[in-house]
């Protein structure tokens, strides 16, 4: 495998890749593997678990997650959410259903992408005596003192995909799995050889899907990849100028994979607009990504990634926290929940999320 990467800009972000923001400038630099002399055949169909289609991966060990979501009745909560985006509400919307479903009062905070605005927050429901506290991809990076209020005081703080700090049940998709399931989707479909280009952004999440991406492409000789993108470029419009690029650098692309749905689906815009027959996939379970495959175009694949269903488990999770039972997990591992290969096969109507039931594992 031949890896060349170009990013422009150098900034490297500490939140969830789920922002609608697009930024960068025009430094560039490259890195090069050299392949191999000679190609090898497909590497064999893994033999462990189908993690394509919602199984937990080798070594796994699965976590129950319970909860009488009726405690909540009457208690003050609040919700911090990244951005009104769907990567985001995907998973603090359906929080906010069941906890106001069961008698709670939500403060739903929305920073807007910028988590320097989360330390207010915090300091805010601390002081108010919040019964809970949730927060979907925002940096929680110097947060160790307020994270410790919470916990002297008997609140509950649970996140996804925001990091792993201490005092918090932190729960996430595997990243860097949702990366080798494309891989290997990837990969069959170009017959394990040819020029694959990643649309990508400077992040944490992003960047461990890049990694599960290169481990499974490692195996293929045959496939030369190309990292690009915007280094603060989560857009469509981001997405969509640097396939652009790529494809005028090489028209001979067989696929581009998108570091994050809106990538994935920008992508395609310039795929399609170059008349190239490179297929376009993603990770993440958005419905712009769901609607693109359904369109039939370039758009073929993504991964969902169980976004409503961490929402749900989140708010079974502070409950049983808060009726005196210690957090599920071993504590200081992140809970992961598994994911699921979306084609035009199984791609869900339009309004429903993919309906595979999610189970919840941590690594070791």
């Amino acid at each position: 495998m031949t890896i060349k990467k170009r990013f422009a800009g150098a900034t490297l972000v500490a939140v969830l890749g789920l922002t609608a923001v697009a930024c960068g400038n025009d430094d560039s630099s490259s890195d090069t593997t050299a392949a191999p002399e000679t190609t090898a055949a497909p590497a064999p169909e893994p033999s462990g678990p189908n993690t394509a289609a919602g199984e937990i991966p080798e070594g796994g060990a699965e976590v129950a997650i319970s909860g009488d979501v009726s405690v909540f009745a009457g208690l003050e909560v609040g919700i911090a959410n990244l951005a009104p985006v769907p990567g985001a509400e995907r998973w603090s919307r359906p929080l906010e259903k069941c906890l106001t479903d069961a008698g709670a009062t939500v403060d739903f905070q929305d920073v807007g992408g910028d988590p320097t605005k989360l330390p207010g927050i915090l300091e805010a429901w601390s002081a108010a005596g919040k019964a809970a506290v949730f927060n979907i991809g925002i940096d929680m990076s110097g947060q160790d003192s307020l994270i410790a209020a919470f916990s002297e005081a008997g609140a509950p703080f649970v996140i996804w995909g925001a990091g792993n700090p201490a005092g918090v049940v932190a729960l996430d998709a595997n990243q860097e799995e949702d990366g080798r399931i494309i891989a290997r989707y990837v990969a069959e479909q170009i017959g394990g050889e040819g020029d694959v280009v990643l649309i990508n952004a400077n992040n944490p999440a992003l960047q461990s899907r890049e990694a599960g991406i290169k481990e499974v492409f490692a195996e293929f000789p045959g496939i030369n990849l190309t990292v690009t993108g915007e280094a603060l470029g989560f857009s469509e419009e981001s997405a969509q100028k640097s396939t652009e690029a790529a494809l005028q650098a090489n028209p001979e692309v067989k696929a581009v994979i998108g570091g994050f749905g809106s990538l994935g689906v920008g992508a395609a815009r310039a795929v399609e607009a170059a008349g190239s027959s490179a297929i376009v996939v993603s990770m993440n379970g958005d419905p712009e990504e769901y609607a693109a495959i359904r369109a039939g175009g370039a758009f073929k694949a993504t991964v969902a990634d169980g976004h409503e269903y961490g929402g749900e488990a989140a708010c079974q999770i502070a409950a049983s926290i808060l009726a005196g039972n210690p957090a599920p997990g071993e504590a200081g591992t992140p809970i992961f929940a598994t994911s699921v290969l979306v084609t035009a096969d199984n791609v869900p109507a339009e309004g429903s999320i993919e309906p595979t039931p999610r189970a919840f594992y941590q690594m070791p």
